[in-house]
């Protein structure tokens, strides 16, 4: 009879543990496709104040309209106008706005208003 033979082994159908043949397992990572907004201290604005002449020289001003919105005294009030607290200059009789220099200070301008009746007055002479 014959003598039974020891076959060789086999491999095994587990992975080897030698460390020399380790390789991780794959992971993906995923990136920003935008870039981080962050935070800011601006980005926040209040409105324009509408300021300025409203009624220009030789133009028709009403009773009480305002000629000229200002900060300061820039514009100072003249014959027939008043100046409000906001330093607003108003027309108190309908006519005529009439823009001049101040002879004691050239950065200054006064405003007057020449009433309706007397350019009419003066027109007919």
């Amino acid at each position: 009879m014959m003598s039974p033979t020891i076959a060789p082994q086999s491999q095994h159908l587990l992975p080897s543990h030698d460390p020399a043949s380790f390789t991780p397992p794959q992971i993906t990572v995923r990136h920003a496709t935008k870039k981080a907004g962050g935070s800011t201290s601006n980005g926040r604005d209040s409105a324009g104040r509408r300021l300025g002449i409203k009624v220009w020289h030789g133009t028709p001003a009403k009773a009480g309209g305002i000629i000229v919105r200002q900060r300061g005294k820039k514009f100072l009030k003249g014959e027939n106008t008043g100046m409000g607290n906001d330093h607003t200059v108003f027309a108190k009789v309908a006519g005529v706005v009439q823009l001049e220099r101040s002879a004691k200070n050239r950065r200054r301008i006064i405003v007057n208003v020449v009433p309706e009746m007397l350019r009419e007055h003066s027109a007919v002479q």
